[in-house]
């Protein structure tokens, strides 16, 4: 049963409780429902992205596993370099996407004649019988560009695909031996993003045996150390057509797997806040209230005012600013970490844009990690203070479940930040503020030794360039903690109304009561218990 079939059923069975379920619920019941329907037909697919530097051999290893010599690109210009998805289709063509809308198509002999922007995505069809294998299986695999390169394409090209928290393979050429430089830089961000990706040693033929065994151990070891306790390590030769350890890797990987845990989550949160307005209408069905109509108009009025304005006056409650010297004081840590790393590149004289792509990395993992942590407590602060601003309705609580269904925005977080960063030109920014100064710094180390040559690199490290990072970011982060609080205002104005439409729903129902015999209102009371049973069930089936 694929994703979409096992899901809509899951949905189906939520939504046999709708007869008992106020309008108000019916409706929230239905957009969530609609939502996690598009988010499901998104997975439809797991993308597992080939990565590497230039020249390490992917597409020379998609050519000969797809059966299709020649029909990917090799050698291209980084210029010209865009993340090709491979897909069955019996009519062989390419479309190129741009922003999720189709904006050019040809056959799949013209590859070459595209004109890509950062950001693009091709999609390949092709009459591959291994790739219609791998697609009937959900999985799709996507020919990226090289890492490293430092061309703004390649970080928008792959960040598309981190943004969606898929599976990764990086080839890695024999005869560099490591992770080095930036591929050790990028290897690490997925890590922090607890994605495992995979390695492929590939060009295996350059090597005597027992040298591709020491460095197959190395680079396990490698992996080791950026927190993968048990990382995918294998080798494959397009001269050999030696694809073992790549199709190894692909029978071992599980889509649903891969996708169960976001979606069970998304599904269970449906589930919670459907139960949640079950509950509070039986809670005030059962509760001996008086002043009813007035209870009513409270809570009018309460939803007039969280619609206006939710409450701020929390002293937890970060303004954007503060937010915003927090993140950036914690790259600067992350910074200061790497500083040593960095300051060894300078001396070793590695390409600026190897050492470009490393502070990238670190900058860019760091927003994304810190701006989850604020997240997190920028919406459990908000949410005590609307809690305080509602605890005036006697007898009516406001329980902790209407934060449930708001904690997945933080699903959304990698692919905001990725994007604004790109549109912000943070890349060129850094580019900017670092290689000027790179001649400077190397000019400083003569006649020093070698503890003194790294810590005087580091100190000018430290020194001329990160405050400058610092500063040519902070315009972009104060926007994404501004956007990020409004969304979460906007999301939490939301459950917070659905709560207090099911109190006001339960109080009208109260009202109705009086006109019902105690069986009559009993009877109904055990229909809601039952329909809360019933979604516990389907909770337990996920």
């Amino acid at each position: 049963m694929n994703n979409l079939m096992k899901y809509q059923l899951l949905l189906d069975k939520i939504t046999e409780t709708s007869p008992i379920l106020t309008d108000e619920a019916k409706i929230e019941l239905k957009a969530k429902s609609d939502d996690f329907i598009k988010d499901v037909q998104d997975l439809q697919y797991i993308k597992v992205p080939l990565v590497g530097v230039f020249s390490a051999g992917k597409s020379s290893l998609l050519n000969i596993f797809t059966q299709k010599a020649g029909m990917l690109p090799v050698d291209t210009m980084p210029e010209t370099a865009v993340a090709y998805e491979l897909y069955y289709g019996q009519t062989e063509c390419v479309e190129l996407y741009r922003n999720g809308n189709k904006i050019d198509s040809k056959p799949l002999a013209e590859i070459k004649q595209l004109n890509t922007n950062p950001g693009d995505i091709a999609k390949v069809y092709c009459t591959s019988e291994p790739i219609k294998a791998l697609q009937e299986r959900g999985i799709i695999l996507v020919d990226m560009p090289g890492i490293g390169s430092g061309i703004e394409r390649h970080d928008a090209a792959i960040f598309n695909y981190i943004s969606t928290g898929t599976a990764f393979v990086l080839i890695v050429d024999a005869e560099q031996g490591s992770l080095r430089g930036s591929t050790l830089a990028f290897m690490n961000e997925l890590s922090q993003y607890n994605m495992h990706p995979a390695v492929l040693v590939s060009k295996i033929d350059k090597k005597p045996e027992a040298d591709v065994k020491d460095i197959v151990d190395y680079i396990r070891y490698q992996m080791t150390k950026l927190g993968d306790n048990d990382p995918f390590i294998g080798t494959v030769c397009s001269v050999n057509n030696n694809l073992e350890g790549f199709k190894q890797y692909l029978e071992e990987l599980n889509p649903e797997t891969l996708v169960a845990e976001k979606l069970n989550k998304q599904l269970r949160l449906i589930i919670n806040s459907v139960v949640s307005q079950i509950k509070t209408r039986i809670d005030v069905r059962t509760n001996d209230i008086s002043n009813i109509e007035e209870k009513i108009k409270k809570v009018d009025e309460e939803i007039a005012n969280v619609k206006a304005e939710l409450p701020t006056g929390n002293s937890e409650i970060n303004s954007p600013e503060k937010s915003t010297q927090d993140i950036l004081g914690n790259v600067y840590a992350a910074l200061e970490s790497k500083a040593t790393d960095i300051a060894q590149m300078i001396i070793d004289r590695e390409d600026s844009e190897e050492i470009k792509a490393v502070i990238v990395s670190t900058v860019r993992t760091e927003i994304i990690s810190s701006l989850q942590t604020e997240s997190e407590q920028y919406s459990t602060a908000l949410g005590a203070a609307v809690k305080e601003s509602v605890q005036n309705m006697p007898k009516i609580e406001i329980d902790n479940n209407f934060m449930n269904d708001f904690s997945g925005i933080l699903d959304m977080v990698n692919q905001y930040v990725g994007k604004l960063l790109l549109l912000g030109g943070i890349w060129a920014k850094l580019a900017s503020i670092l290689l000027p100064h790179l001649p400077k710094i190397l000019n400083w180390l003569f006649g020093k030794s070698d503890e003194e040559v790294l810590e005087e690199a580091r100190e000018k490290f430290m020194s001329k360039c990160v405050g400058q990072i610092i500063e040519g970011i902070k315009p972009a982060v104060y926007k994404i903690i501004v956007d990020n609080q409004k969304r979460i205002q906007e999301k939490l104005q939301a459950e917070l109304v659905a709560k207090m439409e099911a109190v006001k729903s339960g109080l009208r129902e109260k009202i109705a009561d009086a006109n019902k015999t105690k069986d009559d209102v009993e009877a109904e009371i055990a229909r809601l218990n039952a329909a809360i049973t019933h979604l516990n069930t389907v909770a337990a089936e996920i």
